[in-house]
């Protein structure tokens, strides 16, 4: 299949130096750690604020005004002086003549002296009037009303600048764009945004084996569900796929396709042909085309063949073909990458100490990421491994929402231990009543 998908003009990408490393393993955390001091965010662009919900804010934003800058009222009801009202008591309520009625987007009135004038939620509290008493805490009656009780300066009413001074900061640098904030920024009249734009992914995959999601596989063959987890991942994670190919296990053809991901993207990301075998010919698609490798391989199970290099100006991370392998490689390493890239302070969310439901065996030389079932019951979390972590499979991945990260070691994680989990998706996290 050729390789298909329009590649953006005028792409710029702050790029760190990796310094070449042919055939270097690394330790998972290492790989970790090259990956993202490889990174930076790329640049900002300048967006109208509707368009920026869940975007990453480039630069911190403040509040120009105060936020309302005059004082209002906050029920329905009657604005008042509040020393007037000092004398009023149930056994001689106060009688007060009602000369005027606010209404919200009305200019503010003058309020005459020893006079209320009727208000409505959020009217622009009238001049000299200094509290309001709600509709139902009087009694009214021809024109006036009686107050049995007096009134504190302040009561019922939104002082000016209640939600932010003028100066005030609204939305830090790093912080995503969310409903609540578009409403602050918008209250506060910014009209657009400058947030760092979408990383452009490019994904190309790879192996005769595969056919597109909507054709029937012949014997042999399976549909592409790598680049179909990849693009919703990425775009879940603030990236945008701009590219897209499928290229057989000839290199010539792979060169063609990584070389034109690279040139209109920010990130390649490549599924299958990462091991050594006759056919797994992308790492040395890669070399032939120059590609410098800051490592490849990893001691992770199960994305041992996982590698990560820079070709052009584009990142190129090298995923394994199964399925688990590359869902695990992706959440586990790339995801952070992506992240960075799109201006998010906390590339991974912060791991979870659960204890274990179930039993585990360590291996002394490497990692290991099993798919997991979380649950949470009040502060405390129990996971559970799922039962068939073969890394061939779709189903597993699509059954967890963590992934327990066993450290190199010897002997066996029992029930009851506490165990390293990250969490997949925390919607997916039952919360059981403790």
């Amino acid at each position: 299949m050729a390789p298909t998908g329009e590649c953006p003009a005028n792409r710029v990408l702050v790029i760190s130096h990796l310094v070449p490393r042919p055939g270097l393993r690394v330790t998972f955390p290492d790989a970790r750690r090259a990956m993202l001091a490889s990174a930076a965010p790329v640049e900002s662009e300048t967006v109208a604020l509707p368009a920026a919900n869940g975007r990453i804010v480039a630069v911190r934003l403040c509040a120009a005004d105060d936020i309302v800058p005059f004082a209002r009222a906050a029920m329905d009801g009657y604005a008042l002086r509040a020393a007037e009202t000092q004398s009023a008591n149930p056994a001689a309520p106060l009688t007060i003549s009602v000369v005027d009625a606010a209404y919200a987007g009305d200019a503010p009135l003058r309020l005459a002296e020893g006079c209320a004038a009727s208000v409505a939620t959020g009217a622009p509290l009238p001049f000299g009037a200094d509290a309001v008493v709600p509709f139902e805490d009087v009694i009214a009656a021809r024109g006036t009303i009686r107050l049995c009780a007096p009134l504190v300066r302040g009561d019922y009413v939104f002082a000016p600048g209640e939600d932010a001074k003028a100066g005030d900061l609204l939305v830090d640098a790093g912080s995503m764009v969310t409903p609540g904030r578009t409403a602050l920024l918008a209250a506060a009249g910014h009209e657009a945004v400058a947030v760092y734009r979408r990383p452009r992914i490019a994904i190309v995959s790879t192996g005769n084996e595969i056919v597109a999601i909507g054709d029937r596989p012949a014997n042999g063959q399976i549909r592409n569900s790598n680049a179909a987890m990849l693009a919703a991942a990425v775009e879940a994670d603030g990236a945008l796929v701009v590219f897209a190919a499928h290229a057989a296990d000839v290199e010539g053809p792979l060169r063609e396709a990584l070389e034109r991901a690279c040139h209109c993207s920010d990130l390649v990301i490549t599924t299958g042909g990462a091991s050594a075998g006759e056919r797994d010919l992308v790492k040395r698609a890669l070399r032939a085309s120059g590609a410098a490798f800051a490592f490849e391989s990893i001691a992770l199970r199960p994305a041992k063949p996982t590698a990560f290099a820079r070709l052009g100006a584009a990142y190129v991370a090298v995923l394994p073909g199964n399925p688990a392998a590359a869902y695990i490689a992706y959440t586990a390493l790339v995801r952070g990458l992506v992240r960075r890239l799109a201006g998010q302070p906390r590339p991974f969310p912060a791991p979870v100490t659960a204890l274990l439901a179930g039993r585990l065996h360590r291996r002394d030389e490497r990692h290991c990421a099993v798919f997991g079932a979380l649950t949470r019951s009040g502060e405390a979390f129990t996971v559970r491994p799922l039962d068939n972590q073969c890394s061939s499979l779709v189903r597993t991945a699509a059954d967890a929402n963590a992934l327990i990260i066993v450290e190199p070691g010897s002997g066996s994680i029992e029930a009851g231990d506490a165990v390293t989990v990250e969490v997949v998706d925390w919607n997916a996290v039952p919360v059981a009543d403790p």
